[in-house]
């Protein structure tokens, strides 16, 4: 796969551009070791992905498979003035068993402290 396209399978999923389902399966078939991140996932991704959660498009179960799916990524780059909140969040989405459920109000507190950042 050529980098564009393998570009463009990362931001299918971080921007949910597919089904989610969909997006996962093209993401997982790609290898994880990459020179280079290829990509940028921003506090605008998280936030629209929360935004999204809230208002009933996703449940916590396709949260939780966006966020394991992007999860320690050697070709997806954190912004920069963001990296850690991000890494965090991403972190804690994808394993929600060893650390919080996610829940509407985590949701809006994690939307409130991405608009701080």
């Amino acid at each position: 796969m050529t980098t564009d396209k393998r570009a463009d399978a990362l931001r299918d999923l971080i921007e949910l551009r597919k089904p989610l389902a969909a997006a996962v399966t093209q993401v997982r078939m790609l290898p994880w070791d990459s020179d280079k991140a290829l990509v940028v996932l921003t506090k605008r991704d998280v936030s629209r992905l929360l935004d999204m959660y809230l208002s009933g498009q996703l449940v916590a179960s396709e949260v939780e498979l966006w966020a394991d799916a992007l999860e320690s990524r050697d070709d997806i780059a954190y912004e920069q003035d963001a990296e850690e909140v991000l890494r965090d969040m991403i972190f804690q989405l994808a394993n929600p068993d060893i650390t919080v459920q996610l829940e509407p109000e985590r949701a809006a507190q994690w939307m409130r402290s991405l608009q701080g950042v």
